[in-house]
């Protein structure tokens, strides 16, 4: 038999193959610190996504509970509003886009601080929240029916973009000086040419305030009543909260000049209508 063969290392091949393997060992822990950190950044990234997705998910949820709060406390309260300002108001809350309400008519519609426009538009703020109805109140002080359409107000209405108008058209202004029967001529050709222009717009009527012993003024609100009825608009009859015209109780809303209410006036007419607009609690 012959001799094994012995496999000898020199020592120049020791110190190379540990050099090799050193590296081999250096390399290997740089591919796993690199692998680990792609595997952990991905880890985190999953981790963050998931918490956003979780974070967006509670987001859309509570402002739909939001939203679905909202409409409970509007239901309650719109009650004695027409189905078509329910919808506006209701389209209002999931858009969050508010419910134009654009107010005007004569110096009996006072943009002052203390007018019946601005009671009612805190009242409408303190129940449904500021964001939800946008009030824009617009006088026309000694302006009769005549005048507006000659000045054609209802251009300066129209570029407002009203959801909802409430008009008290000039009815007292014309006592003695526009006849009725144009007087509600008048008040067709503004309404006409606001509702082509903004076909969904809802139209609310009223009078001016009453004043004491008044003759015919009474009955030319009367036929305000009866054409509105005629013509399918909304209107609200707040003198069945004054005292009745023929009483000198009424001198006590009134101012001097009858051309207003008095602060009381303003009162009582905002009282009525927020309770139009507010409907109370079963």
């Amino acid at each position: 038999m012959g001799q094994p063969r012995i496999l000898t290392i020199e020592a120049g091949d020791y110190h190379l193959m540990k050099k090799v393997a050193t590296i081999f060992v250096i390399v290997i822990s740089i591919v796993l610190m690199i692998v680990g950190h792609i595997y952990w950044n991905e880890k985190i990234h999953q981790s963050v996504q998931q918490a956003l997705a979780q974070n967006g998910s509670h987001a859309v949820n509570k402002e739909s509970k939001q939203q679905d709060d909202r409409k409970k406390q509007f239901i309650e309260y719109a009650g004695n509003l027409p189905e078509a300002i329910q919808q506006k108001m209701e389209n209002a809350i999931f858009s969050n886009q508010p419910v134009r309400l654009v107010i005007f008519g004569s110096e009996a519609t006072s943009s002052d601080p203390k007018g019946w426009p601005n009671l009612l538009k805190h009242s409408l703020d303190d129940t449904y929240g500021s964001d939800l109805f946008s009030v824009t109140v617009k006088e026309y002080k000694d302006m009769t029916t005549t005048e507006a359409v000659q000045e054609d107000i209802a251009q300066e209405i129209i570029a407002l973009k009203p959801d909802v108008i409430l008009f008290e058209p000039f009815i007292l202004n014309n006592n003695g000086a526009v006849p009725i029967e144009q007087t509600l001529e008048d008040i067709t050709t503004m309404l006409t040419e606001i509702q082509s222009a903004l076909p969904d717009v809802v139209v609310m009527l009223q009078p001016a305030h009453p004043i004491y012993n008044a003759r015919y003024y009474p009955m030319e609100v009367d036929e305000l009543k009866r054409y509105a009825k005629e013509k399918g608009y909304i209107y609200l009859d707040h003198w069945t909260s004054w005292p009745d015209y023929k009483s000198a109780e009424i001198k006590n809303y009134i101012a001097e000049d009858d051309s207003t209410p008095n602060e009381d006036g303003h009162r009582l007419w905002a009282d009525f209508l927020k309770d139009y607009f507010i409907a109370k609690k079963q």
